[in-house]
């Protein structure tokens, strides 16, 4: 197989690596399916869940007009207190960690 040399981010490397972490995949496998997945949408000419023309489009959900700084608050109103105690208090510095699996600095 030929190798094509290019670069990756940090955060897309250590998306890959918890990916393959997590799936018990190797990177190439992964890498294999995301790009026949875009080829297949990129084909289809709509991105998964568009319609192409020929549906009937559903009205959107009503969620979808709240902003989102309503839906953060009525979600986490849900939360039980043990939830919120549980959640890491360095999260936005350490958003690469836990959004990513990257080491924590």
């Amino acid at each position: 197989m030929e190798q094509t040399p290019f670069e990756l981010t940090p955060e897309q490397k250590g998306m890959l690596a918890s990916l393959s972490r997590e799936t018990g995949k190797p990177i190439p496998a992964l890498l294999a399916k995301a790009l026949e997945e875009l080829q297949e949408r990129e084909h289809s000419g709509h991105a998964p869940g568009e319609t192409n023309g020929h549906e009937s489009e559903a009205p959107a959900p009503q969620e979808a007009s709240t902003p989102i700084w309503e839906r953060i608050c009525e979600t986490f109103s849900n939360l039980s207190q043990e939830d919120l105690d549980s959640l890491p208090v360095d999260g936005a510095a350490q958003v690469d960690h836990y959004a990513y699996g990257l080491p924590k600095r």
